[in-house]
């Protein structure tokens, strides 16, 4: 979504601005690297933090196993109990999963972390966030390359309304969610952000 929104964006405040020729494809394909490179820096910074803060929370709960025993275990048993076990089901579980290993037990049941995410695991989640941002804006600059003048603007919103509700679609059936409330959320979200794109370019003028 954000790959197609921003490339569209920049194309439709460029075509509102005057823009026709090689200044408009250098303005489009340079804020299209600029926007990767910006969403690589921004999601890598975040999953970095998420790394390091169930690093720490792993930390955390090792040396209260370690050191608490008697207590951590007490705490599984609580936390099976508010899942729905009676309490007999409830200790018979802990029992068994604290004997086998009794860090691992602690942190599903009270963070959901199965286990320590590899230091490689910022860099491949970056970089498949910075993919589909890149392939999202691949539709609209290519439309634009494509495209008689007259007709690029319409033509692109035509197709990234189509391009968005498909992919609002998609991410409620991953997601298990409302279908048509995620399409209209992107579809608003996408088309405010293009009439506000357009409403700027506006006031420029090549």
């Amino acid at each position: 979504n954000d790959g197609i929104i921003s490339s569209a964006a920049i194309i439709q405040g460029l075509l509102s601005a005057g823009a026709t020729g090689q200044e408009a494809l250098v303005g489009v394909l340079a804020l299209t690297v600029v926007g990767t490179l910006t969403s690589f820096g921004g999601q890598f910074g975040e999953a970095s933090a998420e790394r390091n803060n169930q690093l720490a929370i792993i930390a955390s709960e090792k040396h209260r196993v370690e050191t608490l025993p008697q207590e951590e275990f007490a705490e599984l048993v609580e936390l099976y109990r508010a899942k729905g076990l009676s309490q007999e089901l409830s200790h018979a579980v802990a029992t068994e999963l604290h004997a086998k290993d009794a860090l691992a037990a602690q942190l599903d049941a009270e963070f959901a972390i199965d286990e320590p995410p590899p230091r490689s695991w910022p860099a491949k989640f970056v970089a498949r966030t910075a993919a589909a941002f890149l392939v999202g804006s691949i539709g609209p600059l290519l439309l634009f390359i494509a495209m008689p003048h007259m007709i690029r603007g319409e033509i692109t919103l035509v197709v990234v309304t189509i391009s968005l509700a498909f992919s609002g679609w998609i991410g409620a059936r991953s997601e298990h969610g409302n279908p048509l409330a995620s399409i209209a959320r992107t579809l608003a979200i996408g088309l405010i952000t293009l009439g506000i794109s357009t409403l700027a370019g506006s006031l420029v003028t090549f």
